[in-house]
């Protein structure tokens, strides 16, 4: 490692005219990548491809559809009138012929069981072609005395129908985006719009994050580098470094998002924040640049060994910026989630680009082209360096009270950290006037649930799900299932052989279910419909229990499962194989995995970044001194998660990563500048404040842009990214608190007794 700085220090610079090739190539080669982004946030690219849960819903796509559903309310007067009912008709034929849906299930495509003379008949629900047979009134009553229609695709109320579109089984984003706007225009080609007054389920809300993505990326990735060149221009007061500055952070972006093109990963809401943290950090590592470059200017050093100088204070400290910063995001592939793994290797990628780009390729544009003289004073971190001063001054003079007060405040917090959650709430990840939130209130207080959750039940040999002892206990286990407080309705090729035998019969039997495996096989050869058929395979062998929710936070649904299993391991059924499947299951299996990763990830960042600074100021001691001011921000991040109720997702799970790695690069300057004093012969106290006002006037100015870049992010109205930008923000607030308070309170209690000439 002291090679390799050897080496980079000792170098010469590229000729400028390479070097403006090189930046110019780079973005060039990137900008065809940028337009082949692949958007996804399907919920399956969220759990590892080898999960469990995964090849289960594999093999349940084999047999069954897809619990994937796009669900639009239509309320109204006349909703059971014949022009109503054979418009709804007619958008739900136009979606059936769509290229990626499944089934349509309207009142008018699903089946009804009759009696007949000679058994039963299956036919439809409502006849499309018999519409003007039955008044209103009495097509109501026959879709409310239905098995499966009520809570589903009617109101109990009967002031409202439901039509749920099924897509086929999809892994993209962009495919259910096509059908929800599909059946948007069929709606309007009926003239139903008016009627409509609600449109949830799991593809609307994946349609949601994806217009929030885009939204947030064509807003906030031109603001970021336009607030970042705007500040850069306040703190340099020069143009030409500033346009210089512009150039690498496009490149560097273009690079990392490029990256992600390349690896054949999907752009998500979580690694749509990489542009952002990418040109956050090329602008923070700039002003170190350029803050030694005006330094130079300062001391009246000609152009050229301005440069040179301003390369040899920060090449070193530069490069141990990246290798931590890149350890801290390196440490995210811990979390197994696969964007969150996808944003710390292409931000770690980033940091490389951002050291190639900041200090092999600026300099010498710098030097061709940068020919005006730079500001002595009157730029804007001649402004801040007597606020970093005086905040070393005052720690210097108070070091034990500020470490005393640091540690009583971390005691005081502790009750507040232990109170933050982990926890994804699919609808709460939107504002609860976000036309998702309110869609799904309507749906859910008209209908069942939106949440799906399945129940496989697999028998050991062929025709076993038709054993009535087995099909008793189903019956008995979805009796249950409905009255937990969570589950609205519960389905099962159960209710199908009732209403079944029930019309077989001619009666109205309380006891519907056969007891007589002769008479179940005998319903079952008369039917010929198809909907039995989504509830169990035709071998009889695999079936499942279908269950509506009410619940959408990760927490909640684990909860439900983790009865459901505890209800199935004290009363199993017998032969029976029993497995918790479905979306809400995929989606409660993500909170084990940000639990065990945000502590993997925690650790491993800590030990490289400690590893690593022990390297650079071979001292474990001077380390930990550095180390130490960069937890308390991490701290102070939870206690404000744990105050506000912030829970810990798949966004705030990367913060530890990214604050630990951002924040340590200043202590780093810090640090390294007050070495290279004490090792020239200057006094502790006087090494501490020079360090501090040379470097604390760059780190101030930093944290102001780096702050008001991750701000923006809390204006998206996808709440994972907003509380992401707002925690981030915070958590460089704070860290530029704690460092300017307790690096100089450290310091000074290492070096005691020459802290009297603080004062």
């Amino acid at each position: 490692m002291t090679m390799l700085v050897s080496w980079l220090e000792g170098r010469r610079m590229l000729p400028p005219w390479l070097a403006l090739a090189i930046l110019l190539g780079l973005q060039l080669a990137a900008t065809p990548f940028l337009f082949r982004i692949h958007f996804n946030n399907a919920g399956d690219i969220y759990s590892p491809p080898d999960a469990p849960i995964i090849k289960l819903r594999e093999s349940l796509f084999s047999e069954f559809p897809t619990d994937d559903a796009l669900v639009v309310l239509f309320e109204g007067k006349g909703i059971y009138e014949p022009g109503f009912l054979a418009a709804l008709d007619r958008v739900a034929r136009k979606m059936q012929s769509h290229q990626s849906v499944d089934r349509v299930l309207v009142v008018t495509t699903v089946e009804h069981i009759d009696a007949t003379d000679d058994g039963f008949a299956v036919s439809l629900l409502v006849d499309p072609k018999e519409l003007t047979s039955r008044p209103p009134d009495a097509w109501r009553k026959r879709v409310l005395s239905d098995a499966f229609a009520p809570e589903i695709l009617a109101s109990r109320d009967g002031k409202a129908l439901a039509l749920v579109v099924r897509p086929k089984v999809l892994k993209e984003s962009l495919a259910r985006l096509d059908i929800q706007q599909a059946l948007e225009a069929a709606i309007d080609s009926e003239k139903l719009a008016a009627y409509r007054t609600a449109t949830a389920g799991t593809v609307a809300q994946t349609v949601g994050e994806l217009h929030s993505l885009w939204r947030d990326s064509a807003i906030f990735i031109p603001l970021t580098i336009l607030i970042g060149l705007a500040l850069m221009g306040w703190v340099v007061g020069r143009t030409r470094p500033v346009i210089v500055g512009g150039l690498a952070m496009g490149v560097v972006v273009s690079v990392s998002v490029a990256g992600i093109v390349v690896s054949g990963q999907p752009y998500t809401p979580i690694t749509a924040m990489i542009p952002t943290l990418m040109a956050a950090y090329t602008t923070a590592t700039l002003l170190h640049l350029y803050a030694a470059i005006q330094r130079g200017r300062i001391a009246l050093l000609p152009r050229q060994q301005r440069i040179e100088r301003a390369l040899s204070e920060t090449m070193k400290p530069g490069l141990f910026n990246v290798l931590t910063t890149g350890a801290g995001l390196l440490s995210l592939l811990w979390v197994d989630i696969p964007p969150v793994q996808t944003f710390g290797l292409a931000g770690a990628i980033g940091t490389l680009m951002v050291f190639l780009v900041v200090f092999v390729l600026v300099p010498p544009i710098l030097l061709k082209w940068d020919i005006p003289r730079w500001p002595r004073r009157r730029s804007g971190m001649a402004k801040v360096r007597h606020i970093a001063a005086a905040f070393a001054v005052f720690s210097m003079r108070n070091s034990k009270a500020v470490l005393l007060g640091t540690l009583l405040l971390t005691v005081i917090g502790i009750p507040a950290i232990s109170k933050v959650e982990v926890e994804s709430n699919l609808i709460k990840f939107f504002a609860p006037d976000h036309p998702i939130s309110l869609s799904t209130e309507r749906v859910e207080a008209k209908m069942s649930g939106v949440s799906t959750m399945e129940i496989v039940l697999t028998s050991a040999q062929r025709d076993g799900l038709k054993n009535p002892a087995t099909l008793a206990q189903i019956k008995d286990l979805q009796s249950w299932l409905e009255d937990q407080p969570e589950i609205d309705r519960s389905f099962s090729m159960v209710e199908v052989i009732e209403e079944m035998n029930r019309a077989f019969s001619g009666e109205n039997l309380d006891e519907a279910l056969p007891s007589d495996r002769k008479l179940i096989e005998q319903l079952l050869l008369i039917y010929d419909g198809r909907d039995l058929y989504e509830l169990v395979n035709r071998e009889f062998q695999r079936g499942r229990v279908l269950l509506n929710m009410n619940v959408h936070g990760a927490n909640q649904i684990g909860r439900v499962i983790e009865r459901i299993e505890a209800r199935l391991k004290e009363k199993p059924l017998a032969g029976i194989r029993t497995e918790m499947a479905g979306f809400g299951k995929l989606f409660s299996d993500q909170e084990d995995l940000i639990v065990e990763g945000q502590l993997k990830s925690f650790f491993s960042a800590f030990l490289q970044i400690l590893l690593l600074m022990s390297l650079l100021f071979r001292s474990l001691r001077g380390g930990l001194i550095c180390l130490v001011p960069n937890l308390a921000p991490l701290f102070f991040i939870f206690l404000v998660m744990g105050l506000t109720g912030i829970a810990l997702d798949v966004a705030t799970v990367l913060i530890a990563g990214v604050i630990l790695g951002i924040t340590v690069d200043d202590t780093i300057h810090l640090y390294h500048g007050y070495l290279h004093r004490l090792q020239k012969g200057v006094s502790p106290v006087f090494a501490i404040i020079r360090s501090v006002e040379s470097s604390g006037r760059a780190v101030i100015a930093i944290s102001i842009i780096l702050i008001a870049q991750f701000s923006l992010l809390a204006l998206s109205d996808f709440r994972p990214t907003a509380h992401f930008g707002l925690l981030c923000a915070v958590g460089l607030l704070a860290g530029q608190v704690f460092e300017l308070l307790l690096m100089p309170a450290l310091l000074a209690l290492r070096h005691k007794p020459s802290t009297a000439d603080a004062g």
